[in-house]
């Protein structure tokens, strides 16, 4: 086997040999048409460089503020109620579960950043606030023989009502280090590597009313979380006309999640037989990793402005914000809806 692969060896070296050869002058015959030569191509004396693109104002500190107005909904597969058209499961011919209804709310960003004179880098800094709350009663339709809650113990007596809310707090931190660059003339890329930090309170409270019994039983459930982890993800930018572009972005991030609170309390008022049962439950200790996805895609306005020593851009998009947990109600938790930003460089 040395022997064979020795003597592949040597053609190898016989053969490039030759065909280095091939391009010598008293390698061509004297009647034949000369083929041209190619060399090899050379190593790039200068290093590989793409066009920097960041705002770059005339007489500027180099730092710039943002601002935006965002309203925003809920995307949250929370169960309510469940109906029953029999109370037995035997004998049910018909059941509905009753989920959550969701509105758009209000919220905001602010952030700042600094370019950097090495190499036209950027450092970005925004923090984000969505606090919303979301209400939804449930009535027993005529069709429906049987009400039972979701949240609460599954009861023994059918309910009539069921009053039922949600209260969501979710602060989050960004942290960004990017470049703006050139892909050809119209087009421009930033891709950008950060952290993401966020903070996540939510808080179900559940009323379900029987009338049967004149009595009501409650519900409270909450979860109390913070996490952080490396973001990595790109913005773009189509410019169609001279200031007016096409705007997105993309990113994900690996997050450690910690659940510094888990609490539930619920209460069984309708056990004749043994009284009112309470049972609650509180858990403070339990983390797990998740990941978050973000996209967004709009129009965006930018002008320099008085001789060019001030720059402002507005931008109009739709925002995308997704988290996954196990720990979660549904195992996810989505946001979505307008973003209104302006910004301004100096």
């Amino acid at each position: 086997m040395y022997k064979a692969l020795f003597c592949l060896f040597i053609l190898s070296i016989s053969s490039i040999k030759a065909e280095n050869n091939n391009c010598t002058p008293n390698s061509i015959p004297k009647n034949a048409k000369p083929e041209p030569c190619c060399d090899i191509p050379k190593e790039p004396t200068t290093s590989a460089y793409n066009a920097p693109a960041r705002i770059d104002v005339c007489g500027s500190k180099d730092g710039y503020l943002t601002l935006s107005f965002i309203y925003w909904k809920i995307e949250e597969n929370i169960f309510v109620a469940q109906f029953k058209a029999d109370g037995t499961p035997a004998d049910n011919d018909r059941t509905k579960i009753s989920t959550m209804d969701y509105d758009y709310k209000p919220g905001f960003k602010i952030g700042g950043g600094y370019n950097f004179e090495y190499d036209d880098w950027n450092a970005y800094i925004e923090y984000t606030r969505y606090h919303a709350t979301n209400s939804v009663s449930r009535t027993r339709p005529s069709w429906s023989q049987f009400m039972e809650p979701v949240y609460n113990r599954v009861t023994t007596s059918s309910g009539d009502k069921i009053d039922f809310k949600l209260k969501l707090e979710y602060d989050f931190l960004d942290l960004d280090l990017s470049r703006w660059q050139y892909e050809g003339q119209k087009f421009l890329l930033k891709a950008y590597l950060g952290l993401h930090g966020a903070r996540l309170d939510q808080n179900i409270t559940s009323v379900f009313k029987i009338d049967s019994l004149s009595i009501t039983n409650n519900t409270i459930y909450t979860l109390k979380q913070w996490m952080i982890g490396p973001r990595i993800g790109f913005y773009y930018k189509w410019k169609i006309l001279n200031s007016l572009s096409i705007t997105g972005k993309g990113s994900t991030a690996m997050l450690y999640q910690k659940f510094t609170k888990i609490f539930l309390r619920q209460e069984d008022q309708d056990l004749a037989t043994v009284g009112a049962a309470t049972l609650t439950t509180t858990e403070r200790k339990r983390s797990s990793v998740n990941g978050l996805f973000e996209l967004m895609i709009g129009f965006e306005y930018d002008k320099y402005f008085y001789q060019n020593q001030y720059h402002f851009n507005c931008l109009a998009g739709y925002d995308l914000h997704g988290l996954a947990s196990h720990i979660l109600p549904p195992g996810w938790l989505a946001l979505h809806g307008l973003t209104l930003s302006a910004r301004l460089d100096f």
